[in-house]
């Protein structure tokens, strides 16, 4: 098989085999960490257009005093150590990777002609790498997305491997689809938690709001929200996000500073939450940077709103959300309903 034949899965699994082969060797410090795997999909709505599907899987370090702590830093970020503010001695620090892809499509799959009042067909394959700095109360991420858009993302053949194991008929308009693109995002994102819990044991609640900005020729946009969550044993981290440029792993809060738990294990909650961005570009309704393709006029105010439940027990979290997102493009029919889930284990 030719590497032009593997599908994304296989480079999944390639990728995954990798992360576990730089830990052979490697001390059990540098193994540890939490991984979480992602998977959005609209199907959880009945339907099979616009955000059609997304896969992240993600690993972020063990806790750091500084980033140099862990030998996965010396090769992409020597630099952070002598940064002002992110190296304050009271955060605990992480670095953070993600594979990706994300599948777009217009509503209409049937027709193989290009659909100009809809949305263009687009994939997204990425991989990011970042840091993480935080303290009991707020987190900050910053991350760089690395990908490309268009048939090097493989997207056609994911969704045509997806609809042949749930026996649907395959989307027929993929020959119209963004053309090739190498595309980036940086993103910051800032997130507190209030009120402060010395002791996570017991029914409780907790509000996570959060803030962020994203420039790239994939994305621009600035974002604000938050989250809301009641339940029994909360677990100590920073909430559950949808599949983003700027989401990591649930990276928990550990050693000196995490706060007393239950001498029961396992716990579970119901969160809201809600994200409103102010869009300046989303290349998968603008079109492509350097190159004429289809595209469609965007709407420069979207919002997610979500609602789930979550259950933890000891280092794992399970969660399941049902995303409405309103409408991104002039002459869009209806908003998306999507659902995502996510689990979360810190080893």
């Amino acid at each position: 098989m030719t590497p032009s034949n593997l599908k994304p899965s296989a480079y999944c699994l390639l990728a995954l085999l990798l992360i576990h082969s730089t830990s052979f060797g490697a001390g059990k410090d540098d193994a540890a960490g939490t991984l979480g795997l992602y998977l959005e999909n609209d199907m959880f709505a009945g339907t099979d257009e616009h955000y059609t599907s997304g896969f992240s899987l993600t690993w972020s370090s063990r806790d750091l005093e500084q980033f140099s702590d862990s030998r996965y830093a010396s090769p992409f970020l020597p630099l952070f150590d002598i940064l002002p503010y992110i190296n304050e001695k009271s955060y605990q620090k992480n670095l953070v990777f993600a594979l990706g892809q994300n599948i777009y499509t217009p509503s209409d799959t049937d027709s193989y002609e290009l659909i100009e009042s809809d949305r263009p067909y687009a994939g997204w394959l990425y991989l990011g790498l970042g840091v993480v700095w935080k303290d009991e109360v707020v987190r900050n991420s910053l991350v760089l997305n690395l990908g490309v858009v268009g048939p090097w993302s493989y997207a056609q053949e994911t969704q045509r491997l997806i609809h042949d194991l749930r026996g649907f008929d395959h989307p027929n308009g993929w020959d119209n689809q963004l053309g090739n693109e190498i595309g980036f995002v940086v993103s910051y994102e800032r997130l507190w938690r209030w009120p402060k819990h010395e002791r996570r044991s017991g029914l409780d609640w907790e509000l996570l709001p959060h803030a962020g900005v994203s420039l790239g020729n994939v994305s621009t946009y600035v974002n604000l929200g938050g989250e809301l969550r009641a339940g029994l044993n909360l677990p100590d981290d920073f909430g559950t996000a949808s599949i983003g440029p700027a989401a990591t792993t649930s990276t928990p809060v550990d050693g000196v500073i995490a706060a007393d738990r239950s001498r029961f294990d396992i716990g579970a909650y119901l969160f809201a939450r809600v994200d409103g961005r102010a869009v300046g570009r989303n290349i998968f309704l603008d079109g492509n940077t350097f190159s004429n393709s289809h595209s469609v006029d965007t709407n420069p105010l979207v919002a997610d709103v979500s609602a789930g439940a979550a259950i933890n027990y000891k280092n794992t979290k399970l969660a399941y959300a049902l995303v409405y997102r309103t409408k991104e493009f002039k002459g869009q029919d209806d908003a998306q309903v999507f659902g995502t889930v996510s689990l979360n284990w810190t080893f």
